[in-house]
């Protein structure tokens, strides 16, 4: 498992550390993950309604780089949190 290694992502890292990292921090943070995620849904559906689904559609294609961004970063992020709470 190399942390730095240049070539892997935020994504492939974080997928390296998973086996590894304590299953209580996972599941704490994968669980906070998902509750914002249903919150932000929520706030979303109230301000677009039914143009929801078309409105990610569009930001999928017309904002891949700062999609994927925010996704690497989300990775990191995560990856952090459940690093802190893991003890080797």
């Amino acid at each position: 498992m190399d942390f730095f290694d240049e070539n892997k992502t935020p994504a492939d890292k974080f997928f390296e550390i998973l086996p590894h990292a304590s299953q209580e921090a996972v599941r704490q943070e994968l669980e906070k993950l998902v509750e914002r995620l249903a919150i932000l849904e929520l706030l979303a559906e109230e301000q677009m309604g039914e143009g929801l689904e078309q409105k990610i559609f569009e930001v999928r294609g017309t904002r891949k780089e700062e999609l994927e961004e925010r996704v690497q970063n989300t990775f990191l992020d995560l990856m952090s949190q459940i690093l802190k709470k893991t003890t080797y």
